[in-house]
């Protein structure tokens, strides 16, 4: 099990401790680089500042019922790990089921880019709100 990654998403309720995880110029994309007023746990979110305004987006949207990690692989550099979750959308009560993947770059023994993958169209469904994808690859 990636140690640095579980470590990390343990630490999530004590942002004091979170911050030591992450270098200073961290990255968290959360499922798409840009961001959407309608939701907007979608986005890029950077530095310790970033760090609180990534963990306030979800704790504002999500109550979580149940978060498992499946399965997970480091090495120096990388680290993947997967799993599933279920989530309560605090302003429309519906369910949100998915399952996740999460992409980490380590510099530094730290989380320099945490890069998180869900079921888009689950969650949007959940939230009753839709958006239109325009990243380029």
């Amino acid at each position: 099990m990636s140690e640095r990654i579980r470590n990390f998403l343990s630490s999530l309720a004590d942002l004091d401790q979170a911050k030591k995880l992450v270098t200073p110029d961290v990255r968290f994309i959360a499922v798409r680089e840009q961001s959407y007023d309608a939701l907007s746990v979608y986005g890029t979110f950077e530095g310790y500042d970033g760090l609180v305004e990534f963990v306030s987006g979800l704790r504002a949207h999500f109550d979580t019922q149940q978060f498992h990690i499946d399965a997970s692989l480091e090495s120096e550099e990388l680290g993947y790990a997967s799993g599933r979750f279920e989530h309560r959308i605090r302003t429309t009560g519906r369910p949100f089921v998915s399952h996740w993947a999460v992409m980490c770059e380590f510099r530094d023994g730290k989380i320099a880019l945490y890069r998180f993958y869900e079921d888009n169209a689950a969650l949007e469904e959940a939230m009753g709100s839709r958006t239109e994808c325009k990243e380029e690859i």
